[in-house]
């Protein structure tokens, strides 16, 4: 060993103390002690090398103490330390470092440990150090006050590659390494014991005497225990057990696992807790789904999860399996009368599932609940609406529509658009809810509805003087939205958002997404649209009309009609911008004043007292029959774009006032309609007709017919047009030539309760008691918490529901001990109840602690943390935790 190797490790201990005791019984240091000393006498001050062989203990015991108490001694003996009754010097050396000079000595003193008990613990791994690059990494992660098992879990650490320290970090390294033997074919019918065999890192820790330790601490973490341990058998066991703990089933509906679940209740609860970490880590959470997914086919699982109802599998986790399952079993419960779960249990279900790993992981799960809340939704109303639509008067459905009857609209449009999320993917999951969904919509609501509008539509003789009390029309928009807000307020400038063939139903929607940004607030109004409800007569509808004008007409310009308001031609932005500049206003279309930037918006818009902002997205995908299957996808990009450009308008063009309206609405099936579905109305284009689509004709001398109506347009437009229309009644078209999903043009309530959104920013205070906030969580106890069980419940009460004004609250649940540690799996929790009873908004979350040694005389603390970038913390509570003395499994 060379001398300065050795000088630098006795140097390490003075570190430590003044006096260095060396004991070198087989005397291989004698002949070298000379030089030594030059070495260390060069290379630490004030140090005085003692060979007490060579003279009196008593005198050198006197000279450190007395003569010399600051003097650095190095006391080296050729012998073994003398027992304690002979030791002169054992006082001193109760209170001094011993310097040991064999190989595993000297590494103890190079990594900077202090427990020279680990000798020969370290002796007998000495060729995990034979590796430089071993030696150093170890070295990385020591704290320097490691006992026999830390040093080994460092060690492990080392070959596994783990990202720390810890036990959990360590198994996490073995299976994702473990998982990339599963997915191997070749491995895959293998034994327990040839699977381990195969992977490297199981043969580095065995190569190092470093397995024997890892399924001891199996043992004792987990209580695993195998005549073979290995592994694959611990995996399977984790998997087993955590399932079989979370499925809330009869023990003889799921003894098929027993023999696979781990025995402590102790191991079961750590257990559950290092899968629920498992799962949750970025890094680690790919190998569990490969794992999960083999053990899956392994287990035939889809076969034994046949005998479970939904409520069972509840708050299970473990297989991706399980999902189908219970995904399966809600549609079923959905589609059976009398099964149906109440409608806030049924919402507490998806609460808890989009909260669970598989719809975390994979968004066509959380494409699939969604589809789910919005098919039960559909199935109230259809219920809530048993005996079809009734009522007193026109005025009295067209308020039922805006109040309530839109939410058909609405939960067919987000039903079929989350579940074509899903079926892009080739998955038919949903395939008997959608035919369901599909039957009440097409065949039963619009038909239904439909017949009940034109019933009183005929009983009034509306279309002969298209008014309701109450509700503005179309034509008035300018007067009674623009420039009544001009002359009665302190705004100075108007923006005015027309999306074509924005729906009633979608309008709602966007107003929601509005209200939760804090500083807008958005209401929703509507206005009865003008017939025939489609795009030139909508548009030219919407603008500024001259008192004594001709008001709105059709007019043949250059071989075809056009719709001219006082005259001047309406048709495209140019010429509505046009008709603006009388008011001294301006027109721009979306995309152009998104592309703009802040100076050039505010430079383009500083004269304007009006701005109509054009928007088209929903109708130039929609009304055309390549694209009309994409509607859907249409409306939701429609939201989007729409709530941005309200913000730039805003915020950018210092607008404090925005209007959002459309120019009509739309019919929209999602599927085909089948041939007997066609109802023949056998009129063809009349002579006159100037304009012939699916669900309008407008021309001169048309015909009359029992299965349309006919009336004339300055009865519902205004103005003196003698220009005549015809409208197919109920859900019927004139023809099915191009697409037939996407129409408007008739009078159905979709396509003429046409939005008014109005967007007002709000000021300090009014933001601040506007601003959303969560709800409030608190547990249930009438005293202190006490937790008895491994694993264990604690109820917790959300104070209010869900509203316009509380926000759903998700917390991360735990508890933290004593010295700030982690000691039980973290429950991430949404509280998002709309219950209007206490017992609707409560639920019982299992606390998971991990082992078993917990302190009964101690106070733990119960955590409840913000799940949001922030992380932080909402409520403490303290808590006792006394396990009581449980037996074995079996």
């Amino acid at each position: 060993m060379q001398l300065e190797k050795l000088a630098e490790g006795i140097k390490k201990k003075f570190d430590q103390g003044r006096i260095v005791f060396w004991h070198d019984p087989e005397q291989s240091f004698v002949d070298d002690l000379p030089e030594l000393t030059n070495v260390l006498e060069s290379g630490i001050d004030n140090l005085s090398v003692v060979n007490l062989a060579e003279v009196s203990v008593f005198g050198t015991k006197k000279r450190m103490e007395l003569d010399e108490p600051t003097q650095k001694f190095l006391l080296y003996s050729p012998e073994a330390a003398p027992a304690v009754t002979n030791d002169w010097l054992f006082d001193i050396r109760k209170y001094s470092p011993e310097f040991y000079a064999d190989q595993s000595s000297i590494l103890i003193t190079e990594l900077g440990l202090q427990r020279m008990s680990l000798r020969s613990h370290i002796s007998q791994r000495k060729e995990f150090f034979a590796s430089k690059k071993r030696t150093s990494d170890l070295q990385k992660r020591l704290v320097g006050d490691e006992d026999e098992l830390q040093f080994d879990l460092r060690m492990m650490a080392v070959l596994t590659k783990a990202e720390g320290n810890s036990f959990e970090s360590i198994l996490f390294s073995l299976f994702a390494h473990y998982a990339e033997v599963v997915v191997a074919p070749e491995v895959q019918e293998e034994s327990a014991d040839s699977t381990d065999q195969r992977l490297p890192m199981l043969k580095q820790l065995a190569r190092f005497e470093l397995d024997v330790p890892l399924f001891e601490l199996l043992n004792k973490h987990y209580g695993y225990e195998s005549d073979k341990p290995s592994i694959k058998e611990f995996v399977l066991r984790l998997f087993c057990t955590e399932f079989y703990t979370q499925l809330q089933a009869a023990e003889s509906e799921k003894s098929w696992l027993k023999h696979n679940v781990l025995k402590t209740p102790a191991g079961r609860a750590t257990a559950n807790a290092l899968m629920s970490s498992w799962r949750d880590s970025k890094k680690h959470s790919s190998s569990y789904e490969v794992i999960a997914h083999e053990l899956q086919r392994m287990l035939e699982l889809p076969r034994q999860l046949e005998r479970y109802e939904p409520t069972a599998l509840l708050e299970c986790e473990t297989f991706e399996g399980i999902e189908q399952a219970l995904i399966r079993g809600l549609v079923r419960v959905l589609l059976t009368e009398g099964e149906r779960l109440e409608r806030v249990e049924f919402e507490a279900v998806l609460s808890r599932r989009l909260m669970a790993h598989w719809p975390q992981s994979k968004p066509e799960y959380s494409s699939i609940y969604q589809a789910l809340r919005y098919g039960e939704l559909l199935l109230h109303l259809r219920h809530t609406h048993n005996d079809g639509f009734h009522y007193d008067s026109a005025k009295a459905m067209y308020r039922a529509y805006e109040q309530d009857l839109y939410q058909f609209d609405q939960a067919y449009r987000l039903f079929n658009e989350y579940a074509h999320h899903v079926q892009s993917k080739g998955a038919d999951i949903l395939r008997a809810l959608d035919d369901e969904v599909e039957r009440i919509y097409s065949n039963w609501y619009l038909a239904q509805s439909a017949m009940a509008w034109d019933g009183l539509l005929e009983k009034e003789q509306l279309l002969s003087h298209w008014k309701i009390t109450g509700i503005n029309n179309q034509y008035d928009f300018y007067q009674n939205e623009v420039r009544e807000r001009l002359t009665n307020t302190q705004i100075k400038r108007m923006f005015v958002i027309v999306s074509d063939a924005l729906r009633y139903e979608i309008a709602d929607e966007l107003a929601t997404a509005i209200n939760d940004e804090k500083r807008f607030k958005a209401a929703l109004n509507s206005q009865l649209g003008v017939l025939p409800s489609y795009t030139q007569l909508g548009m030219a509808s919407l603008l500024p009309r001259q008192a004594g004008g001709t008001g709105i007409a059709y007019e043949e310009r250059a071989g075809s009609a056009v719709v001219t308001v006082d005259g001047m031609s309406a048709q495209g932005l140019d010429n509505r911008g046009k008709i603006l500049e009388r008011v001294n206003g301006m027109a721009v279309s979306f995309k152009e004043l998104m592309s703009w930037t802040n100076q050039q918006g505010r430079d383009a818009v500083r004269d304007a007292e009006i701005v109509y902002i054009y928007h088209d997205t929903i109708d130039a995908i929609g009304d055309k029959a390549a694209t009309e299957e994409r509607t859907f996808q249409a409306c939701r990009d429609a939201i989007g774009e729409l709530k941005d450009l309200v913000g730039r308008v805003i915020n950018r063009l210092n607008a404090s006032r925005v209007v959002i309206t459309a120019d009509h609405g739309f019919l929209f099936r999602q599927q085909s309609l089948e041939e007997h579905e066609k109802t023949s109305l056998d009129i063809k284009k009349p002579e006159g007709a100037r304009e012939a689509k699916k669900r309008f004709i407008v021309g001169e001398g048309l015909p009359v017919a029992d299965a349309t109506w006919t009336g004339l347009l300055k009865n519902t437009v205004g103005g003196t047009s003698e220009t005549q229309f015809m409208l197919p009644k109920g859900m019927q078209r004139f023809h099915f030539v191009g697409g037939a999903k996407f129409v408007h043009g008739g009078v159905a309530l979709q396509e003429i309760c046409v939005p008014v959104l109005e967007v007002r920013e709000l000021d300090k205070k009014q933001a601040e008691k506007h601003e959303r906030k969560p709800v409030d969580v608190m547990v249930v106890a009438a005293q202190q918490l006490k937790l008895v069980n491994n694993i264990d419940s604690i109820r917790f009460i959300q104070a209010d529901a869900v509203s316009e004004r509380l926000s759903a609250r998700q917390l991360n649940i735990f508890i933290r001990d004593p010295d700030g540690n982690v000691v039980s799996a973290i429950e991430t929790v949404n509280f998002d109840g709309t219950g209007s009873k206490v017992e609707e908004r409560t639920k019982n979350v299992m606390i998971k602690l991990k082992g078993s040694n917990f302190d009964r005389t101690k106070t733990y603390t119960l955590v409840l943390q913000n799940d949001d970038a922030a992380k932080t913390e909402y409520n403490t509570y303290a808590v006792r935790i006394d396990l009581a003395i449980q037996d074995d499994f079996f």
